[in-house]
């Protein structure tokens, strides 16, 4: 990912971003190594894998931003719309 890239996404995020850099010492205690589903200022859910992590966001908000994070890490695990992943809706019934 590029910095122009980076920044767009910063700018999507920034209330996730900022909730999860206040808060990253407190959500490592409540939820160590767990991937973290966050939207706005809350946890939305904590997993044991970044797949279950995205696909539940995808679920939850559909085309709306959610940051998906392991805890107590810097880095996101993803930072993407459903949106620029080729999902138009967040849910599908299979028949």
């Amino acid at each position: 990912m590029n910095e122009q890239s980076t920044n767009k996404y910063e700018d999507l995020l920034s209330v996730e971003c900022a909730f999860y850099e206040r808060e990253r010492e407190n959500l490592l205690l409540k939820y160590p190594n767990r991937v973290l589903l966050i939207q706005g200022e809350d946890v939305a859910g904590t997993f044991a894998s970044e797949d279950e992590a995205v696909g539940e966001g995808i679920r939850k908000f559909g085309n709306r931003p959610f940051l998906v994070r392991r805890s107590g890490e810097d880095a996101p695990v993803l930072v993407a719309t459903s949106l620029e992943l080729g999902i138009l809706r967040g849910s599908s019934t299979l028949n």
